[in-house]
């Protein structure tokens, strides 16, 4: 809940391209913040419906990312409203048929 009001009180009346309503935020299964890289930016949140969604997020980073970095880290996960941490990145590797 700390997060969340602290999301609150940075962002105010100000809005961004997907951001969820309080109400929306307290009802959501899964929320995660994120933090653009660099100095001033504030941290933004979106909502999913399973881990999963962020998951393939992550995944399609690692996997279609040119050389550089994404702006934007994950920065906490909540599920339920408990706070998760990664506990590991793996990446499992297939011989090709070419």
């Amino acid at each position: 809940m700390e997060t969340i009001e602290s999301h609150e009180r940075a962002w105010g009346t100000e809005t961004y391209k997907g951001r969820p309503t309080l109400e929306q935020l307290l009802a959501a299964k899964v929320v995660a913040f994120w933090h653009r890289v660099g100095p001033g930016f504030k941290p933004t949140v979106t909502i999913h419906r399973s881990l999963k969604e962020i998951n393939d997020y992550v995944t399609a980073i690692v996997l279609h990312a040119e050389k550089s970095l994404p702006a934007v880290r994950l920065e906490k996960v909540f599920v339920n409203k408990a706070q998760l941490k990664i506990k590991s990145v793996e990446v499992i590797f297939d011989r090709t048929d070419d």
